[in-house]
């Protein structure tokens, strides 16, 4: 954090379309890499791209990543053997390529997860 705090600047990640930032909570958001700039004031990280802003609280924060689909936040989500069950809010099963912005619940053998797509 303290090595992007000293950037100050534009971010530049041509080949990834996301920056996922996973939360304390397990929960995950991201917002598109296109024109992101990051800063960080009052203890708090703000993520801009020009059309969405998204700020988070470093103290919720556990890591973030450039994705090129923007699911970078959810890997942790599998189990050893890969098995994941995914549903939106209405209960249908989905796939990771189905998901678009919304929550969704992942379910896996250990935990279950709320993610947020943004």
């Amino acid at each position: 954090m303290t090595m992007l705090a000293a950037l100050g600047g534009t971010l530049m990640a041509d080949e990834y379309g996301y920056m996922v930032f996973t939360l304390n909570d397990g929960t995950a958001q991201r917002i598109t890499a296109n024109g992101l700039s990051l800063s960080f004031a009052g203890g708090s990280l703000t993520a801009k791209n020009g059309a969405d802003t998204l700020t988070i609280p470093l103290s919720s924060l556990k890591t973030m990543a450039f994705s090129k689909d923007g699911l970078a936040g959810i890997e942790a989500a599998t189990t050893d053997d890969g098995t994941e069950e995914i549903y939106d809010l209405q209960g249908h099963r989905v796939t990771r390529a189905q998901m678009r912005k919304g929550v969704y619940i992942i379910k896996t053998k250990n935990r279950t997860y709320k993610v947020n797509v943004r």
